[in-house]
């Protein structure tokens, strides 16, 4: 394969895999909107936030993946970009000895928050139900680490196409048996089943997948390398700690509500950090597609090649990210009102703090992808942990003065602290840019989004109000002219050219990821 096929077919992988992972996660918060309400009142306001504390307890599972996840991606990545299959092989039988013990780890933790739940449920019946809840999610989150690796795979052979495919799979699995448990009238333990058994057929298939797309991941012999593991443990020990730190961010307030203001509060605050949660994983979906690309770049020594992505990816995802935040603004209060009721309308406040605090954050987040790329990703730990500390410090201090909001408001204190003041300066440094050429490039493009935006909702504002005609209607009016300026006014002739190129399939210009120059 001629090196101009070679990267169209990089560039086509890219852009498959882009409009399915954003087309995914838009069928999973409609997913997720439609049954929200219905689980919400099938449950009440209570179960519900004893159901949300659950998620939040094997949601803590993710701690044990030790940063690995990161860590084999990287080196996988690597690997590839330097052509080394041997290497490659080895990465690939080390990670899936570490997260087959890690699994084990976290069905002996199973095993130990069932046994103790008599110690915090202070109702028995609470208790002999939330045992059996933890220990199918338990079961099901421990059977998903060595399965990590071949996710892992499949993204270091920029696979996002079946990784999508398999992600909505799952989510029309997920979403037709919790329909069918809420109709049968089951409760808690029905909703746990529904998490398990559609989880296992996504596992088997990616499992084959990532072995028909990579011949070399076969379970060798002697799996385990020493040498290699401590390299992986090297590198994802930043990516632990950064990852207790996202704990603080966004995993501990259900706590903090639940302690000091009460467990029905929980729901409401849910209500809130849904959009926020869409919100991050749409960010995400984007930046991970040049997660690969940035390292390869990294392994080959392509440093020119490596500012044109990330000066790019930044672009895109500025795009993005201003769109969502002040539509979560403008159109979040008629859409609660619509969608659960004028009861839950106390949730439209720290849904906007929370967007905001979310937005300082995504809106850099190829920044933090480049550190991980260049193995200086230290620093994105050490950021991450002070803006934990300020959040949780903030949230505990604002709780009850305050109530939902608070807590949402200690989300922003940290995120302005950090984001806006030492995520720019720190990332400059380190990695080599000009801080004065990436501010510039920030605040310029920002400041075009966010005139393009405002003109957008000055044009939807006839649509927002709480009906879904109206809100469905002036969505899609908005989301077309947000499109359409974007692509005449903010992204060059070079980046539509590409983009075109991609779309069409012609062989004479076709995607060149390390050639995608955003205007600086």
């Amino acid at each position: 394969m001629t090196t101009e096929r070679r990267k169209g077919s990089v560039g086509r992988k890219l852009l498959s895999g882009s409009v399915l992972r954003l087309g995914n996660l838009m069928v999973a918060a409609a997913a997720a909107l439609l049954l929200m309400p219905l689980i919400v009142h099938h449950l009440g306001d209570r179960i519900y936030g004893f159901w949300s504390l659950a998620g939040a307890f094997i949601g803590y599972y993710g701690l044990l993946d030790l940063g690995l996840s990161s860590a084999v991606s990287q080196y996988l990545c690597i690997a590839i970009g330097r052509k080394d299959t041997a290497e490659s092989r080895a990465v690939f039988n080390t990670a899936l000895s570490i997260q087959s013990v890690l699994g084990c780890i976290a069905l002996v933790a199973t095993t130990a928050i069932a046994a103790a739940t008599p110690w915090f449920c202070r109702n028995p019946a609470d208790a002999a139900l939330f045992w059996k809840v933890i220990v199918i999610l338990g079961v099901n989150a421990a059977l998903s680490f060595p399965v990590r690796v071949y996710g892992g795979l499949l993204e270091a052979e920029l696979r996002f196409d079946i990784q999508s495919g398999l992600e909505f799979l799952g989510l029309v699995l997920r979403t037709g048996l919790i329909i069918c448990a809420i109709l049968a009238g089951g409760g808690l333990l029905a909703l746990a089943w529904t998490s398990l058994l559609a989880s296992l057929p996504i596992m088997v298939l990616q499992v084959w997948f990532a072995r028909r797309e990579a011949p070399w991941a076969r379970i060798g012999e002697s799996s385990l390398d020493w040498k290699r593991t401590k390299s992986f443990f090297s590198y994802s020990v930043y990516t632990f700690v950064a990852t207790i730190a996202d704990t603080l961010r966004f995993q501990v307030d259900a706590l903090v509500i639940s302690a000091f203001i009460g467990l029905a509060a929980v729901t409401h605050y849910r209500i809130a950090s849904v959009f926020a949660k869409y919100y991050v994983e749409a960010l995400m979906a984007l930046v991970r597609l040049f997660q690969p690309i940035l390292s390869r770049l990294h392994g080959a020594s392509d440093r020119g090649g490596l500012e044109k992505v990330f000066f790019f990816a930044t672009k895109v995802t500025l795009c993005a990210s201003v769109f969502i935040c002040c539509a979560v603004i403008a159109w979040g209060k008629s859409f609660i009102a619509c969608w659960m009721g004028a009861k839950y309308e106390d949730a439209y406040w720290p849904m906007v703090v929370l967007a905001l605090a979310v937005f300082l954050d995504v809106c850099q987040s190829p920044s933090v992808g480049l550190l991980y790329a260049t193995f200086e990703h230290r620093y994105y730990t050490y950021m991450n942990s002070a803006e934990g500390v300020i959040n949780l410090v903030f949230s505990l201090a604002l709780a009850r003065p305050l109530g939902i909001l608070g807590v949402a408001l200690g989300t922003l204190i940290g995120a302005v602290v950090i984001r806006i003041v030492a995520q720019p300066i720190i990332v400059c440094r380190v990695s080599g840019l000009s801080y004065g050429t990436y501010m510039k490039f920030l605040g310029g493009n920002l400041l075009r989004y966010g005139c393009l935006m405002g003109g957008t909702i000055a044009l939807s504002e006839w649509g927002i109000r709480p009906a879904y005609f109206w809100l469905v209607s002036s969505g899609i009016w908005a989301t077309a002219i947000y499109a359409a300026g974007s692509w005449l006014f903010v992204f060059n002739q070079g980046e539509r050219e590409h983009f075109l190129d991609a779309v069409t399939n012609r062989g004479r210009n076709q995607i060149k990821m390390a050639g995608v120059g955003a205007t600086v």
